[in-house]
This record gives structure tokens, C-alpha cells and sequence, in this order.
């Protein structure tokens, strides 16, 4: 089994539950499920996991704002993969609540990371889970699983950006103030509703080659080339179970430029905020 059979078995459990308006999900109360940090939607996306893998499969929690959210390891093959969540909760007329970006707090998306087994540190795959669940917050209406090199490939970027934070001291007229110094990353929102090619859609995408290992190859109905600005062009499949097709490399469809209106953003000059109060009437 290789990492991307494991990913591909919580896919398909996610969706053997797909209805008319969704993927129906039951979220437990706060209270019940450990700390106030704990995402209930996390929870339930863990229990989903345990339903999908066999009894060999452990799943732990990273803690909050620690990326990966979930890593999941085989106790019998000491294969371990990494699961990040990302959920945004529909707006009224339909949309995302985000739109072209999603945050990524002090940690830049990847398809590799580091996590420590014991004393020993090691580099892991990561994937990325984005759910665009509806105003009840009952059902997940776009589900994307996704290889994090399809939003970024530079492993030692990421590296840098995790040991980037840092906390100012003696700050201020009397020295007693403090600046914490902490990186907010915005990259690709898959979750856009202006993104016709996966909007409103239940997909997984992966890397062209990993596919090629994995057991199950049906059901890939695109391909979708990433071309960085070096030149170079990278090919992802995207499999969707919600349709039933013969995959046939020469005959699936092509996607290019899935988040060039990302790429196309300008820098905006900033500016201080102020309260703004009428003057004065004269007397």
C-alpha cells in the first residue's frame, strides 16, 4: 500500500455517503470532543479515517496551528502520510467565504513535511483536505484531496517559513511590550467557487506518477498540467468516483492555469487606519 492507496481509501469513504446535497456530516458538540482548540470537523474527518483503514492504522493529532492536522501511520508497513484540513463555510448566494486565497498560518502549504517519530525527525508526504460545507454546516458540498506539491513543491521554503516566527522583546517607551513576529501565508483557495473545474465537485488529485503505483487508477477523468516559473510543467490526475469512466490518457480532458487569477494579483499600498470624526461647527 502506498501513501496515496491510503489517501485514496479516505476519499472513498467520504463519498460512499454522497447524497443529492452533499456529504452529510455529523459534527459533536465542542464540548465533547477534548479541548476548545479541538475542530469538531477535524474530529469527525478522524473518525471517518478509522472507518476507512484497517485496524493496523493509528491516527494522531498535531495540536493547534501545527501542520499537519492528522497523521495517519501503518503499524504493520511503517508507511506515515500527513492530512492538513482546510473548511470554509458557504456563503448565502453560494459562493465560498474566501474567494481567491486561503490563509496558512505561519506554515506555507507542501507536499512534504517534517514531524519528529520519537527523538528522530523525519519527512513525511502531506496532503491537503479542503471542505466547502453549507450554511447548516451539515453537508460538504465541494470536497477536494489534494497532493500539497500541487500548491507548492519547494520543500525548503517551507522548512524556512516554519522557523521563521520570532517574538521581539524591550518593545515600547518602557520596555515592557512584546512583538510577536508571525508569518500569515495566503496561497491557492481550491475551494473558490469561481473555479468551475472543481467547484461543487467531490475529486482527489495527485501526481500523474504516483497514480501510476497506485492499485486503483479508475475514474480519472482529467489531467491537470502545473506550470511553474521556471519552465517546468508538472502533471497531476484528477480522479473523481462520483462518475463512473474509463480512464484513457489520450482521451482526458487537460486543465491549465487552475490559479492564474492568483498569480495575476498585484501588490495594493497600505495604508494606517483612522478614526474619522466631523470638525467643529462654527459657531
Amino acid at each position: 500500500m502506498t501513501e496515496l492507496d491510503i489517501i485514496q481509501s479516505v476519499y472513498k469513504e467520504l463519498i460512499s455517503k454522497i447524497g443529492k446535497t452533499g456529504i452529510p456530516v455529523d459534527l459533536r458538540a465542542k464540548s465533547v470532543i477534548g479541548t476548545v482548540q479541538d475542530d469538531p470537523f477535524d474530529t469527525w474527518i478522524e473518525l471517518e479515517i478509522k472507518k476507512a483503514l484497517p485496524k493496523t492504522f493509528e491516527i494522531f493529532h498535531s495540536g493547534s496551528l501545527t501542520t499537519p492536522d492528522l497523521i495517519v501511520r501503518d503499524k504493520k508497513s511503517g508507511i506515515i502520510v500527513g492530512l492538513e484540513i482546510k473548511k470554509l463555510i458557504q456563503k448565502s448566494n453560494g459562493s465560498d467565504s474566501r474567494g481567491l486565497t486561503i490563509d496558512y498560518n505561519s506554515s506555507l502549504p507542501c507536499g512534504s513535511t517534517l514531524i519528529k517519530v520519537g527523538e528522530d525527525t523525519i519527512v513525511i508526504p502531506c496532503f491537503y483536505l479542503f471542505a466547502l460545507l453549507d450554511n447548516s454546516s451539515r453537508n460538504i458540498v465541494t470536497l477536494i484531496i489534494i497532493d500539497g506539491d500541487f500548491l507548492n513543491y519547494d520543500f525548503d521554503l517551507h522548512k524556512e517559513a516554519k522557523y521563521s516566527n520570532y517574538t521581539e522583546y524591550n518593545h515600547g517607551p518602557y520596555g515592557e511590550g512584546s512583538v510577536r513576529h508571525r508569518k500569515m501565508y495566503t496561497y491557492p483557495n481550491p475551494l473558490n467557487s469561481k473555479i468551475s473545474e472543481f467547484h461543487l465537485r467531490q475529486i482527489l488529485i495527485a501526481k500523474k506518477a504516483d497514480f501510476d503505483k497506485a492499485k486503483d487508477k479508475k475514474n480519472i477523468t482529467e489531467q491537470i498540467v502545473r506550470e511553474d516559473k521556471y519552465g517546468n510543467s508538472f502533471y497531476y490526475y484528477l480522479k473523481d468516483d462520483t462518475k463512473s469512466v474509463i480512464s484513457k490518457e489520450s482521451s482526458l480532458a487537460t486543465l491549465k492555469d487552475i490559479f492564474d487569477a492568483c498569480k495575476n494579483r498585484q501588490p495594493k499600498e497600505r495604508t494606517a487606519a483612522m478614526p474619522v470624526i466631523p470638525p467643529l461647527k462654527e459657531k
